[in-house]
């Protein structure tokens, strides 16, 4: 609980929205679900080579104050990072914060 107090970035919790395009075909844009508070620390990093490439993926973690409409289908936006929500969770069970495990492709 004492870390909800270093809640010291703003970020953007989009969520994906499908619309067809007329043609048959969808498309895939984003729409912001909040702007809220946000302890952002870094995790891991690891490079690997993906189509012939050279990738790297850097693991974050990311606390919020409790919300319940966060899916894994969402993304965080903070300033020029796009960091992908993998999981998230309750970790004192209590409903005060929530910790999001995001993860960010750099190529």
């Amino acid at each position: 609980m004492k870390r909800l107090g270093r809640l010291n970035q703003r970020v953007r919790i989009e969520q994906a929205v499908t619309t067809t395009d007329g043609h048959g075909g969808q498309a895939t844009t984003w729409a912001v679900r909040a702007v809220v508070w946000a302890l952002v620390e870094p995790l891991t990093s690891r490079e690997g080579i993906a189509a012939q490439q050279v990738t790297a993926v850097l693991s974050t973690a990311v606390t919020i104050w409790f919300r319940d409409d966060i899916s894994v289908k969402d993304r965080i936006c903070l300033r020029d990072r796009t960091l992908q929500v993998e999981s998230y969770q309750d970790p004192t069970g209590r409903r005060d914060e929530l910790r999001l495990l995001c993860s960010e492709v750099q190529v």
